[in-house]
């Protein structure tokens, strides 16, 4: 349908966005109608001038799905007077049986669900918070890799019959690295490529540090300080934790309810019920992972010092493995968390 040079003041139009590295396909569409598919190059501006040149006056809403290309369009449209949000994909309504997917049919699905109103965004953070969590996160890459390299090293002690001789612990020191420095194998040329590895350890450990040393520095700023010393009042809960409770939720007043939370972690059970019959399984697997495993770490933590959450995991306990018992220990403490954050008082040791 064409949409002519026509003057669209005071109607609201609907746009899909479908990103992707050299082209964006947008498809713009009333409540009932769509309206046009266009391809622009892959630039805020030139889909700016688009938007204005095709639809002059119009009041915009914009979609596009959340991966590799950040917040930066989003704030950029929202800025300008388009107001757009940022989807997760697993999220968006799926037709059974359709197995035909382009890039155009993705763009007119995400205009289509937007104009319904089926669509619920991400939580789009300011650009600064943005860096301070990329700090975090390029700490937990390193983490990972280091406990790759770990790994790899163990498992050829083990295959060469060379572990009798070095007991790899999970904290290595350097004494430990000394010597597996001074380890010698019957090849060169594969001592050669051993000690790379080493190597790569101490460099990956070296940068873990000097990140942690910039965390220190952003978790001592005005922005965080005084919110870091409430949640260290929570027992299990240092300074890295804190500030990657603070980074990770963003603003916690986005949750009203205990539940949302708690579901935004991830702790809420998955559910079968029917008529009379009600079934509850193991979580169901969604949510902020990293902030769940955390979260339950401090919970295993927690029950040592605090009396109250002791009592309640052994009463589960009863029924259910350790592992099973600690995951509601954990959720209590996640409604705990945010009582901290939201009323600014500290955690009482001992009070339900």
């Amino acid at each position: 349908m064409s949409t002519q040079r026509k003057d669209w003041t005071g109607q609201i139009l609907f746009a899909g966005i479908d990103v992707h590295k050299a082209k964006w396909v947008t498809t713009v569409r009333t409540n009932e109608v769509q309206l046009k598919t266009f391809v622009t190059v892959a630039d805020k501006e030139v889909l700016l001038k688009s938007f204005h040149h095709l639809f002059p006056g119009a009041a915009i809403e914009a979609v596009y799905e959340a991966g590799c290309f950040g917040y930066h369009l989003a704030d950029f449209l929202n800025t300008h007077g388009i107001k757009t949000m940022i989807v997760a994909p697993h999220t968006i309504p799926k037709v059974p049986g359709q197995f035909v997917k382009t890039d155009t049919i993705d763009s007119r699905k995400l205009a289509a669900e937007l104009a319904k109103g089926t669509l619920v965004g991400i939580y789009l953070r300011p650009e600064e918070s943005l860096y301070d969590r990329g700090l975090l996160r390029k700490r937990a890459q390193l983490v990972k890799r280091r406990v790759q390299l770990q790994n790899q090293i163990s498992a050829d002690l083990r295959f060469y019959g060379l572990d009798f001789q070095i007991t790899a612990r999970s904290y290595w020191s350097r004494w430990l690295l000394a010597d597996l420095k001074a380890l010698s194998f019957p090849n060169e040329y594969y001592r050669e490529a051993f000690q790379m590895l080493v190597a790569d350890f101490e460099t990956i450990r070296g940068q873990i540090r000097q990140l942690d040393r910039l965390l220190v520095k952003i978790a001592d700023s005005d922005k965080y300080r005084q919110r870091i010393q409430l949640l260290r009042t929570i027992p299990g809960v240092g300074c890295l934790a804190a500030l990657t409770f603070l980074i990770e939720i963003g603003d916690i007043t986005r949750f009203s309810s205990a539940e949302k939370f708690a579901s935004y972690l991830g702790l809420t059970p998955s559910e079968y019920s029917s008529g009379e019959h009600i079934r509850k399984g193991s979580l169901t697997g969604m949510g902020h992972s990293s902030l769940r495993s955390l979260l339950v770490q401090i919970a295993w933590l927690s029950i040592k010092r605090d009396p109250v959450l002791l009592s309640k995991f052994q009463r589960l306990c009863a029924g259910k493995s350790r592992c099973r018992a600690i995951i509601p220990v954990a959720k209590s403490l996640a409604n705990r968390l945010r009582r901290v954050l939201l009323f600014n008082e500290p955690y009482v040791i001992g009070v339900v």
